[in-house]
């Protein structure tokens, strides 16, 4: 089979095992029907959940030929996913997308909410290379914490983990923006990767500003095809299409998209602002 191949019809994959990552998330794993497949940290796959939709999944796990996507229950679509069992099946394409460069040796990667998801793999990649990594996980809460017990439980040699929680129930006690700025101010990044709401990471792409270094991001939008023919999640005014040019874009090329932060469109292509 060939790349192209995944870009037409679903092919089925039979979920082998299931990791519980919080009270709510979950990490689908599977076995890819080829074995040398090439996935990035940042891509993603468009999945096919017979009888319900065909979803954008991050892909959150890959030890080829084993990959994972974790989901957390908010539509349909992903609450049907998170209630698969091992040995059931579903159908996938690609993977598809851009995806995080890998070359800094000082790395600030911010994850909020399910975001940190497509981060976990550039996280592993970084430290398998030798570089220093430092984790931000936020969310609402503690229990809302994604990774927290796989990242906090088993320490990693070049990595520091640090949690913020709006409530203050684990970690930093606020925003985790301003958890970003105060561990910018103690110690020096040639780079920030980050993932999650996305007024977090407007925040964030300012302080990678005001520090000058590196800044890449991970947008969500909705999609249909993921392979650039739909049009869905096209952003303005340049016309990049998330599925395609992004999902992973720098911080250039965000500065040039009048929608960042502001408003993203529905299926039907309607604006909505961004909250």
């Amino acid at each position: 089979m060939t790349l192209s191949h995944f870009m037409g019809n679903p092919v089925s994959v039979r979920i082998s095992e299931i990791i519980e990552d919080s009270k709510t998330a979950r990490t689908l794993l599977f076995q890819h029907p080829v074995a040398d497949l090439e996935v990035a940290p940042g891509q993603f796959l468009m999945v096919w959940i017979a009888g319900v939709d065909e979803i954008p999944m991050s892909v959150s796990y890959i030890q080829s030929p084993v990959l994972g996507m974790t989901v957390l229950p908010i539509g349909d679509a992903t609450t049907a996913l998170a209630s698969k069992h091992v040995g059931a099946w579903v159908g996938i394409r690609g993977p598809f997308g851009t995806s995080f460069t890998t070359d800094s040796k000082r790395a600030l990667v911010v994850g909020g909410g399910i975001g940190i998801a497509p981060l976990r793999p550039l996280v592993y990649t970084l430290l398998s290379q030798g570089s220093e990594v430092t984790l931000l996980i936020a969310a609402q809460t503690k229990d809302a914490l994604i990774y927290l017990d796989e990242f906090s439980h088993a320490p990693v040699e070049g990595l520091t983990v640090e949690l913020a929680t709006n409530d203050g129930s684990a970690g930093y006690h606020g925003l985790a923006t301003e958890a970003a700025s105060a561990i910018m101010k103690q110690s020096e990044f040639d780079a920030l990767y980050t993932c999650g709401p996305e007024l977090m990471m407007v925040g964030l792409y300012e302080l990678a500003l005001e520090q000058e270094i590196r800044f890449e991001a991970s947008l969500e939008r909705h999609m249909k095809c993921g392979c650039g023919i739909c049009g869905t999640c096209a952003l303005d005014p340049t016309g990049d299409l998330v599925c395609t040019d992004g999902p992973v874009f720098t911080g250039d090329r965000l500065s040039k998209f009048s929608d960042f932060g502001k408003y993203d469109r529905d299926l039907m292509g309607r604006r909505r602002e961004i909250v």
